[in-house]
């Protein structure tokens, strides 16, 4: 989705006795500032978006999604579309609508409801929410086109149960990082439509893991148990 945001010109018009009253540097700043203010043009606004996935009962009744990490390079206004592993190519016109955490919590908030259709899910902050039962996690570490030139999502999941209202201390809880590759992009919109894609896959897998838990009662009683690697 997109969204054009127009820079309305500026009246340059200044009368004579206004123009007598501007002196020096101050004056010059003034008109400077009256001049170029929309020199840099308006660029296109760009959010991401919920991808359907499949519908399935089962899970906490109430989950939370919490503000993610995002590495700072890619937490800007302007967008960066590609990531070489030594650079950072950022657009010149292309620009998120909204914070990049913020958008990715909402969408993975409205993913996992759209896959536990019982589960009431909301975001970190939200004025609309309830004492959770479990928490989703995300750290970003890469949100672009990768070296390879497809469109890449590096991320850490976690999802912990909650006990009193915040995540247990003494609780096992899931954690798996992912790296997520998607089809190449040539331009920001396809970029940012497979990096929704991706944001789905890995709503897949929370779901998955969230239906593990049963719709308790109260809070302070999941367990979500480590799977335990061939060795152990």
């Amino acid at each position: 989705m997109t969204q054009t945001v127009s820079c309305q010109p500026m009246n340059t018009r200044l009368g004579r006795r206004t123009l007598l009253r501007l002196s020096g540097a101050a004056g010059l700043g003034v008109m400077a500032f009256t001049l170029t203010a929309c020199s840099g043009g308006s660029p296109t606004l760009y959010t991401l978006a919920v991808v359907p996935g499949q519908p399935q009962p089962g899970g906490p009744r109430f989950v939370e999604v919490r503000l993610p990490t995002v590495a700072s390079g890619l937490d800007r206004d302007r967008i960066v579309t590609a990531d070489s592993g030594y650079k950072l190519t950022v657009a010149t016109a292309d620009a998120w609508s909204d914070s990049l955490p913020a958008q990715i919590s909402r969408v993975m908030a409205g993913d996992l409801a759209q896959r536990l259709p019982g589960t009431g899910v909301f975001v970190e902050n939200d004025t609309v929410a309830t004492e959770p039962e479990a928490y989703v996690d995300l750290s970003i570490s890469r949100f672009s086109t990768g070296p390879s030139g497809n469109v890449e999502l590096d991320a850490t999941l976690s999802i912990q149960p909650a006990s009193a209202g915040a995540p247990g201390k003494d609780e096992q809880y899931y954690m798996q990082n992912f790296t997520l590759q998607g089809a190449q992009a040539s331009a920001t919109m396809p970029m940012v439509q497979v990096l929704s894609q991706l944001l789905g896959q890995l709503a897949d897998v929370a779901a998955q893991q969230l239906r593990q838990l049963p719709s308790g009662q109260s809070t302070g009683w999941h367990t979500i148990v480590r799977k335990k690697a061939p060795h152990e």
